[in-house]
């Protein structure tokens, strides 16, 4: 029997064409003004939210465990976050600066706090940490990926050791922590994800190309993990949250390699409290300082070449460091 399609003449053929192409315009205008008209309350609400930001949640008595986080931004949130009355895991490979940040938080901030060694790039070391911290202390409320390296290098200058231990830290081990703490958020309906990733995340930083690569990529898991537990029905119940900072004053060479940053480099302080305060506001994208988001993305709207520019003439990225 023959297809009624190819049964049609060419002139009829090229009709239905042009009727189906029509019916697929019509369609996507009638879904584009559906989701202009549905979408208007929550980008009024954002506005207004923008002037007069949510209040911060109650934390006080919940468990909160922060990789990476016996000195440097990790210790400030740690901090900031006992100040509101939690309780603090901290995980990180030097045990001996984990143990004194846990006893200053127990000394100064009267809460309960734990020190663990854990490589996190291991996925056994991370699953046997998070049976014992359930075991013996307690269901997680708030996990804090905040473990990570930092190369500043040209790809070709990038040992493959080097790389591989980049990805495995700074990839690898968001998701394996996620993925243990993540059955047991889901189990229990509650609980908040964070990952500390960068602005090299979402501005190409060509001095350090697998550094911001992996930040990149731990921008795209927290993108993907936000967008499953909303399809899991899980979008009110776990919430999470993607802070990028611009570089931080942390360590001796971040400093010494950026000789010449067009901004100023962020203080821990400042950068810990930003990133707190968007948490308890359950905040899903953190941008450190806030306006840099904003800078951005009106950057990307526009030509690669004029991208360029931008990065020789405002950035003044040539200038960072005296290699070129």
């Amino acid at each position: 029997m023959a297809n009624p399609a190819e049964s049609r003449s060419p002139v009829l053929s090229k009709m239905w064409s042009l009727f189906d192409l029509i019916v697929e315009v019509v369609l996507f205008t009638v879904d584009v003004i559906r989701v202009f008209v549905l979408g208007l309350p929550t980008l009024f609400q954002r506005a207004f939210r923008m002037v007069f930001p949510n209040e911060l949640k109650n934390v006080a008595g919940q468990l909160v465990l922060i990789t990476g986080g016996a000195g440097g931004l990790g210790r400030e949130m740690a901090l900031k976050l006992a100040d509101r009355g939690c309780n603090i895991i901290i995980v990180d490979v030097n045990l001996k600066l984990a143990e004194q940040t846990c006893e200053e938080l127990k000394r100064e901030k009267n809460v309960s706090a734990y020190a663990y060694k854990v490589d996190v790039s291991s996925y056994d070391e991370v699953q046997s940490l998070m049976d014992t911290v359930y075991r013996k202390i307690g269901p997680i409320d708030i996990l804090i990926n905040n473990a990570g390296l930092i190369h500043f290098t040209f790809l070709q200058d990038s040992t493959v050791e080097d790389i591989h231990r980049l990805i495995d830290v700074n990839v690898k081990g968001y998701i394996w922590t996620t993925k243990v703490v993540l059955e047991k958020m889901m189990e229990r309906k509650r609980g908040h994800i964070v990952a500390i990733s960068s602005l090299s995340g979402v501005h190409a930083f060509p001095w350090a190309v697998v550094y911001s690569t992996s930040k990149f990529a731990v921008n795209g898991f927290m993108a993907a993990v936000t967008e499953q537990l909303r399809l899991q029905g899980y979008g009110d119940q776990i919430q999470t949250t993607c802070v990028c900072p611009y570089y931080i004053a942390t360590r001796k060479d971040i400093v010494e390699f950026l000789q010449k940053p067009r901004f100023k480099l962020l203080s821990t302080t400042y950068t810990a409290r930003t990133a707190v305060e968007g948490i308890l506001r359950n905040e899903s994208f953190v941008s450190v300082p806030p306006m840099f988001d904003l800078g951005l993305k009106i950057m990307h709207l526009f030509p690669l070449k004029v991208q360029q520019l931008v990065r020789d003439i405002i950035m003044k990225e040539y200038e960072l460091h005296s290699s070129l």
